[in-house]
């Protein structure tokens, strides 16, 4: 009953009619004070009568249609989309609004723009600012600044009602336009008019700037005052009230601005800005009680106050704005590493625990600085595996990467050895770094330091880990792993995968296939090194049968898990068909294809593929004939089949035979074909011996648009296809490019002191030397290059 009593009639008033009626009213000279169309209750009405009818009577007639479309702000409303376009500039050329007309009348005639009325102005100016218009925003400031808006009443309220761009995240207006609004509110002592929340946004503003603005530093003189005022009236609550409490928001802000002032040197504000969230109870008592073992110097003013600081933001839950803090104090050396090191640990385990994807870089930037610190600074091992677990759970390899670099330099293992990471982060972190950032290097010494140090890999990863070490050309890893996970009470997680026994398979029959052209022609291995180091005869036909003998054990065990053929599954048939087919025994590949057909099981694309890349890799042209009855029998092939054959095509020599097949595929709505398809395709085309050096040129260069267009993780962009393109690029005489793929493929994929690499940098230092030294390449990029490299050289 009592909800009853207090239901009121409602009658829709629309807006639209408002305005009409209020436009139509200022045209004709009538007062529209007393009329019964204006609604209180109707926020988007304008706040004033407006009087347009002195306008209106000295301006042209496209003049009159913009102002009387720009006195519709009152109605104007955005359009109704699910997401905000990104650019919503466009949206001032595009939509016949308001702010349009606002845009077209300024770029006409600034000062009849500037000479609106008032209460026009200010809702062109909150409006612009609600949705973002920048450039509206923008106009009008610089109108309001440079004098063009006349009238101290009129300044006053504009640069009111601008201020509240900041509210946007980033402001809308730069630093030295909000610099200059607030300044002539504060020169006609017009600060008041500011809400508490405008004044909240723009000290936040300046807080959550990471560097250091000298209108920054301006604005806060301006703000504090008023902001410390506020702050005065939001006390904690004591007693049992206090265990539920949250600080407001402009608490927050606070903390983070007594860490700005301090970076402003404005230690007198910061003390006593500092001293009010301490009588309010927003710093803990407990933030007081806690002392670190400091030296005399270590006793400084900035210390103590930001190691209170982030005591007080942990005790209430901020760990990203201690973490801020802590990296600030760091970079700016505020004190001993003995002292600032414990705080930063603290505050680091607690931020790991709890961090986001924004602030996970930071942790990572502080992980890293401590462990590179040249002080007895020793991070716990925990923290360590705490940060690759959280790092799996953000999905940020990058991170996790750098982390494992660090780790593993000279200069930190001799100090200490930290720890791999543990769990599925350890085969997380390999496949990071093979298969997206395609760090060789780093994920060689992985695989090592886990045969080293003994390190579990989990039932669920151990074929996945070992996949990804063989499928990478890890071969010793790989079978040394193999061979440890192969015996035990899990070893059918290991020897019945398909997928690591067709990886083991295929390493192992390219050193197969490489020893027997070593045995075949020995006198060509030999040049490469000196005869001293360059294995004999016997020892590579000894290491052949340990080879074969190795790939046999591994087709063997596998089929011996899965059974006899009668009960072994489709997939693992096909696979062992591919196994068989790779070692070069064809008839027992093809007898598992045998094995389907006796089962009535139809063939699918997967199995076709297979006996396919039997037959390109004898007879490409063969295998492009069967490729021909399988269309017109209405079979569509897919990327697979075209790429498998162009491969062995390239292989052979076959470049027509390829070029054919690419045209083919794409007749038959084939587009994209693998990424092994199109590495092999870009080697074959910068290593096109006897080709004249403008297609060479020409395929250089289109291997280097593909290489800076495509993804990074894939198989394109590896040190191997680096190798190619370095060489052809020296073949050019083209030291620049060659430096070019070397920096993007070569430099940070495979380690500095890598023979081949060491090779490669060598060649590039000294053609670059030469170009200078014939005035081909300007001196000062030459050194640029030199640096990079690595390499000294004399350029006269």
């Amino acid at each position: 009953m009592l909800l009853c009593r207090r239901l009121l009639l409602r009658v829709h008033t629309p807006i639209r009619v408002y305005a009409q009626q209020l436009i139509g009213s200022q045209i004709r000279g009538k007062a529209v004070s007393h009329s019964r169309l204006a609604n209180d209750t109707v926020h988007n009405a304008l706040p004033e009568a407006v009087d347009l009818a002195p306008m209106l009577h000295r301006t042209s007639r496209v003049e009159k249609e913009l102002l009387e479309r720009v006195a519709c702000i009152s109605t104007w409303l955005p359009p109704q989309v699910q997401k905000r376009s990104a650019k919503v500039e466009k949206m001032v050329e595009a939509l016949p609004d308001p702010f349009a007309a606002y845009a077209e009348l300024r770029a006409q005639d600034k000062t009849l723009a500037a000479s609106l009325p008032l209460p026009i102005l200010v809702a062109l100016s909150e409006k612009a600012t609600k949705h973002g218009l920048s450039t509206i925003v923008d106009g009008i400031a610089t109108d309001l600044l440079d004098g063009i808006i006349t009238t101290s009443h009129r300044q006053l309220r504009v640069a009111t009602a601008l201020l509240s761009a900041t509210y946007h995240n980033p402001p809308i207006l730069d630093k030295q336009k909000i610099y200059s609004l607030l300044n002539l509110l504060y020169r006609f002592h017009a600060l008041s008019e500011l809400s508490s929340v405008t004044i909240s946004a723009l000290v936040k503003c300046v807080v959550d700037n990471p560097g250091i603005d000298p209108y920054d530093v301006k604005a806060v003189d301006i703000l504090l005052p008023i902001f410390h005022q506020s702050l005065t009236n939001q006390s904690a609550p004591r007693g049992a009230k206090s265990m539920s409490y949250r600080p407001p928001g402009d608490v927050f802000i606070a903390f983070g601005l007594v860490h700005k002032l301090i970076i402003f040197d404005r230690d007198r504000h910061a003390l006593r800005l500092f001293q009010t969230l301490t009588e309010t109870c927003h710093i803990p008592a407990e933030a007081f009680t806690e002392v670190y073992h400091t030296s005399a110097k270590d006793n400084n003013f900035a210390f103590v106050l930001r190691s209170t600081l982030v005591r007080a933001c942990l005790h209430w839950g901020w760990y990203h704005r201690a973490l801020d803090i802590v990296v600030t104090a760091i970079r700016t050396r505020v004190s001993t590493d003995i002292a600032l090191a414990e705080l930063a640990l603290s505050t680091l385990h607690l931020a790991l625990h709890n961090a986001s994807t924004n602030y996970f870089k930071q942790c990572a930037w502080l992980i890293c600085h401590l462990i590179n610190s040249a002080d007895s600074v020793i991070v716990p091992d925990s923290m360590v595996r705490l940060f690759y677990d959280k790092a799996m759970h953000l999905q940020d390899g990058p991170s996790a990467e750098i982390l494992y670099k660090n780790t593993q330099s000279p200069r930190v293992i001799r100090r200490m050895k930290y720890p791999l990471p543990r769990g599925y982060s350890l085969t997380w972190l390999m496949n990071h770094l093979t298969i997206t950032s395609h760090n060789m290097h780093l994920a060689r010494t992985l695989a090592k330091q886990v045969i080293d140090e003994m390190e579990p890999i989990p039932v669920q990863d151990r074929a996945h880990f070992i996949a990804l070490t063989a499928s990478h050309g890890f071969s010793s890893s790989a079978r040394t792993l193999w061979e440890r996970y192969s015996v035990g009470r899990d070893r059918e997680a290991v020897l019945g995968n398909a997928s690591l026994m067709l990886r083991m398979v295929s390493v192992f029959s390219k050193l197969i296939y490489h020893t027997k052209a070593e045995i075949e022609q020995p006198t060509s291995s030999q040049d490469e090194g000196s005869p001293s180091t360059a294995p004999t005869l016997e020892e590579r036909q000894k290491l052949l049968e340990h080879l074969l003998q190795f790939a046999e054990l591994v087709v063997g065990a596998f089929r011996m898990s899965k059974g006899s053929p009668e009960e072994t599954s489709h997939y693992d048939l096909s696979s062992l068909a591919r196994a068989y087919i790779t070692l070069g025994r064809v008839s027992e590949g093809l007898d598992m294809l045998k094995a389907l057909l006796q089962r009535y099981e139809i063939p699918d694309i997967y199995d076709i593929n297979i006996a396919l890349s039997a037959m390109a890799e004898l007879h490409p042209k063969k295998a492009v004939g069967i490729l021909k009855r399988m269309v017109e029998r209405g079979i569509r092939p897919d990327a697979v089949t075209f790429g498998t054959i162009i491969h062995h095509a390239i292989l052979h020599g076959e470049m027509r035979l390829a070029g054919y097949l690419i045209g083919r595929a794409k007749e038959l709505g084939c587009e994209e074909l693998s990424a092994k398809t199109t590495a092999s395709l870009l080697r074959a085309s910068v290593n096109a011996d006897g080709a004249p050096k403008s297609i060479l040129k020409e395929n250089l260069q289109r291997a280097w648009e593909i290489i800076q267009s495509g993804d990074v993780s894939s198989v394109v962009h590896t040190p191997n296809t680096g190798k190619y393109c370095i060489f052809a690029s020296l073949r050019l005489d083209d030291p620049v490019m060659a430096f070019k793929f070397w920096e993007t493929l070569v430099k940070e994929k495979t380690e500095w002191g890598d023979r081949k690499q060491v090779f490669q940098r060598r060649l590039i230092a000294d053609m670059i030397q030469r170009h200078c030294q014939e005035g081909a390449l300007s001196r000062s990029r030459g050194r640029q290059m030199l640096a990079q490299l690595r390499e000294r050289r004399v350029l006269l």
